[in-house]
């Protein structure tokens, strides 16, 4: 400059310097210069007035920056939105705001991010004295906010024809310092304001919740896994944004800052998590490419490799891995159904769209985040609006993989039909020979369900079903019944010294014994589990009914099969008979087995090996 001057005349010459200086200094002067309050306001970005300076050290407190205000190196904000990164300085902005009407005003500073982790605002009057102050931040307590919201908001209180100077000190736990935009507004705007996001979110949430639940309600139905890929993918990326927006910290764990930070990346961990579930199985990969299958896995992997620091609470750390490998994934995928669609598949098309809005608003989203972005209705809500617009194409695209299958599955049936029809005259012996094979394989699965497959008796599934029938049967008929429960003896000491096998065996020479004992048309016998058995006997008397157990249980302890460890030194069993004539006392089959059973174990208390009976009487 000096140079360039040397030829000018003197006066040219210094009116020119100081024409110079004007201009270089004006920037600082604009950035330094008060925002007027005095009418009533719709929000407005306060950035241009805004100063900043880099605290290195971070140590400096509210008292020395006002002493040594004047000599600190104050540069005007060059952004729209406050964003410094990653950085282990604390950052102090200063703005003045001046009320030029006789009556006091306040005006709201909303710091518009819930993320910040140290948020430390002064309000200082003309004489240089801290009126106000906060002490905040999202590794604080929620109750440290002086306004219960999802972001911080600063309540300013300006006198009458007063001047406030604010400074709001940004500082980070571990070394990031997300960007933070700054709005400055009336109560009415901020009320207005509020109430527009809480309905857009409520709109936003509520529809992802009633997709979510349609999906799960969808899989239980048809029992496609990719429904239910679809619920897990919903419901991480509703956790990880309803987390993001503060609302979690607000209204679900406000004394818990470090689980908060902590559920912020864990929930975006879940999420590429649910996406690679939802993605390979959406379209197919692990049929049409098994490899990229297997990237996508091992690259989720290392994503979630990537969170573990969280648990150390190192969010930076977390940070500085998850974005670049979010990145790679990001385009992998993107490429991915790019060529699905390509080769003509309509489903990766559908994909494509979708994932390409998703990715879209959140590409648009982190620029607003870098401050690359103008801070603005959609570059805030630039990541829900892809959200809920990739969601409603996924959910399109999830109806036509179904009807997709719906049509292979009706083609394959027509074409089984034509071949069956076609061959129908050379293959109508095997046809027959075949049918009749099905039959007797349905009766003997027809007989394995009702039956013990050990023991060939029937099961407890058709003891239940067969004994009501019976009470109800024998109820009409104004006939008692009689049940009993049998246990053989000392069972578990058997298995313990003979084995499971012999066991086994054991089970089997009593359930021929019993096959053999109780023959009459009525008769049912029951295996019940493990030792246990249930009788149904066709009998008209208590004393019928205990005669043929008597006649049975001696048989079982005559077979002298050897048992070391009983009392009697051979397998033994143990008897509960109920003979039912009042159904009011046992109206079911589960009380009447209840009835047995005490009876059953009376016996075995008795020294087993013996039959105990209970009469069900009506009473007088």
């Amino acid at each position: 400059m000096r140079y360039a001057l040397a030829g000018m005349p003197a006066g040219l010459a210094k009116g020119m310097a100081v024409l110079f200086w004007l201009f270089a200094w004006l920037p600082a002067w604009q950035a330094q210069a008060a925002i007027d309050i005095t009418e009533p306001a719709t929000t407005l970005n306060p950035a241009p007035q805004v100063s900043v300076f880099e605290d290195e050290a971070n140590r400096l407190g509210i008292d020395e920056v006002l002493e040594a205000s004047a000599t600190l190196p104050w540069q005007p904000l060059q952004q729209e939105t406050p964003k410094f990164g990653f950085t282990d300085s604390a950052w102090w902005l200063r703005l003045e705001i001046q009320n030029g009407s006789p009556a006091p005003l306040r005006r709201l500073l909303e710091l518009a991010s819930p993320l910040p982790d140290f948020v430390d605002a002064y309000a200082v009057d003309e004489q240089g004295r801290v009126v106000q102050q906060w002490h905040t931040g999202s590794r604080r307590p929620f109750a440290s906010r002086p306004i219960g919201h999802r972001s911080f908001v600063l309540p300013l209180h300006v006198g009458p024809e007063e001047t406030r100077q604010v400074l709001v000190r940004l500082s980070s736990h571990d070394g990031l310092i997300p960007a933070t935009p700054l709005l400055l507004m009336d109560d009415v705007s901020f009320l207005e304001r509020t109430q527009g996001e809480l309905m857009a979110y409520s709109l936003l949430y509520g529809g992802l919740l009633a997709l979510l639940i349609y999906n799960l309600l969808t899989f239980i139905a048809t029992r496609e896994r990719a429904f239910l890929h679809s619920v897990l993918y919903l419901g991480a990326f509703l956790l990880f944004n309803f987390t993001l927006r503060g609302f979690g910290y607000q209204f679900l764990w406000p004394e818990w800052p470090r689980f908060n930070q902590q559920m912020l990346l864990l929930s975006a961990g879940l999420l590429y998590g649910a996406l690679t579930l939802f993605s390979i199985d959406y379209l197919n990969l692990r049929q049409q490419a098994p490899r990229l299958a297997r990237l996508f896995a091992w690259l989720t992997g290392l994503i979630l490799l990537s969170v573990l620091p969280v648990f150390a609470d190192r969010f930076a750390w977390v940070l500085r891995a998850l974005v670049p490998l979010g990145i790679v994934y990001a385009l992998l995928l993107l490429g991915t159904a790019i060529w699905l669609g390509h080769r003509r598949d309509s489903l990766a098309r559908v994909f494509l769209v979708a994932w390409g809005g998703l990715l879209v608003g959140s590409v648009v989203y982190c620029l607003r985040l870098g401050g690359f972005v103008p801070y603005g209705i959609v570059s805030e809500y630039a990541l829900e609006l892809g959200a809920a617009f990739g969601f409603l194409l996924l959910a399109f695209g999830l109806a036509c993989k179904i009807s997709r299958l719906k049509r292979a599955k009706l083609a394959a049936e027509r074409e089984t039909y034509e071949l069956q029809r076609s061959l129908s005259q050379q293959l109508e012996t095997q046809v027959n020979e075949r049918t009749q094979e099905l039959e007797e394989a349905n009766q003997r699965l027809a007989a394995m369900v009702r039956t013990d497959p050990l023991t060939g008796l029937l099961n407890r599934r058709q003891f239940e079903t067969l004994l009501s029938e019976e009470i109800l049967r024998h109820q009409r008929d104004d006939k008692p019944l009689l049940f009993a429960m049998m246990d053989i003896d000392d069972f578990k000491l058997f298995n313990d010294t003979y084995g499971h096998q012999a066991g086994d065996e054991v089970l089997i020479e009593v359930s021929k014994l019993l096959r053999a004992h109780f023959r009459r048309a009525g008769d049912r016998l029951f295996r019940l589990g493990g030792e246990e058995f249930g009788i149904l006997l066709e009998a008209d008397s208590l004393e019928a009914g205990q005669f043929a157990l008597e006649r049975f249980r001696h048989s079982l302890q005559q077979l002298q099969i050897p048992h070391k460890k009983s009392r009697h030194g051979v397998v033994t069993a143990s008897f509960g008979l109920v003979c039912c004539s009042d159904y009011r006392q046992a109206p079911s089959a589960m009380a009447l087995y209840r009835q047995a059973d005490q009876a059953m174990y009376e016996a075995k208390e008795l020294s087993r090996n013996r039959v105990v009976t209970r009469s069900l009487l009506e009473k007088a």
